[in-house]
């Protein structure tokens, strides 16, 4: 007889793993979206030597309200939390030191709450009489707000560290990812993310992803594209395919086709970026 129990988590299992390749382009959007709001956070303290915690509370969120790297630790767990390391380490390692962000985040963002409520406390005990019992209590108020502002300090840059690390780590992760077509669609749509995060143009990435030619990248998500009667964004795709390798055959046998369908010539289509 079979357990309901294990139906149930084998058709939950089923169905996650049939939108996986959504579940990784998602959380590569909001990886590009915490990677700003952290680098926000880094500029301004930086510049200003503070951190504040309404910043702190867009990152991290509370539980009944989650934050960017809160959904994004959430997406990393239903991706890899049940990973063998053995055959998936990159996704593994992944989740863990994305998990370890969160961590290190809401530590300081506890931190920045102190500082932020507090600290004028602290300062206004100052002014305050300086009775024995209240002197002792300013100075100890005085050393545990040094602490935290040297812990604050010591946290952002802990955060700094292995947010970079993540990103490399990401940039690993996307090149197994060459039969993600709605990932690759969300690539060339999106070509500034890469090269915020890594500096280069997105036709290094997708010949790395793809080394027999950046061009089946922009093939594969032709392709998508027609599953869905996107004609005009198959149509660009194709063209783009064929600015990387005039050769490509695949791009040549359906773009034609694609231009009698529009009614327009290869000019007229919008162009995606490489």
């Amino acid at each position: 007889m079979t357990n309901p129990a294990s139906a149930g988590s084998a058709s939950r299992n089923r169905w996650f793993e049939e939108r996986r390749h959504l579940f990784v382009k998602n959380m590569f959007k909001g990886f590009c979206t915490t990677h700003g709001c952290l680098r926000a956070i880094a500029d301004n303290y930086t510049a200003s030597g503070r951190v504040t915690f309404a910043d702190l509370d867009t990152l991290v969120g509370t539980e009944s309200n989650r934050g960017h790297l809160w959904l994004l630790k959430d997406r990393c767990h239903q991706l890899w939390r049940h990973s063998d390391p053995e055959h998936d380490p990159s996704g593994s390692l992944f989740d863990w030191v994305v998990g370890s962000i969160f961590h290190e985040a809401m530590k300081l963002k506890e931190n920045t709450y102190m500082l932020q409520y507090y600290g004028p406390l602290a300062e206004a005990m100052k002014k305050r009489s300086k009775a024995h019992t209240v002197k002792f209590c300013d100075d100890e108020s005085q050393r545990f707000m040094a602490r935290t502002r040297d812990e604050v300090g010591l946290q952002m840059e802990s955060l700094g560290f292995m947010f970079h690390r993540a990103t490399l780590l990401m940039r690993t992760l996307l090149i197994d990812q060459r039969e993600n077509a709605l990932l690759v669609r969300h690539l060339i749509e999106n070509p500034g993310q890469v090269e915020q995060l890594w500096s280069e143009p997105l036709v290094h990435l997708l010949a790395d992803m793809f080394p027999e030619g950046a061009d089946q990248a922009y093939c594969l998500a032709a392709r998508s594209y027609l599953t869905g009667d996107w004609h005009q964004e198959a149509h660009a795709a194709y063209r783009q395919a064929l600015i990387l390798n005039p050769a490509c055959e695949e791009a040549h046998r359906h773009i034609h086709q694609l231009e009698g369908l529009l009614r327009l010539r290869p000019s007229a289509a919008p162009a995606l970026t490489a």
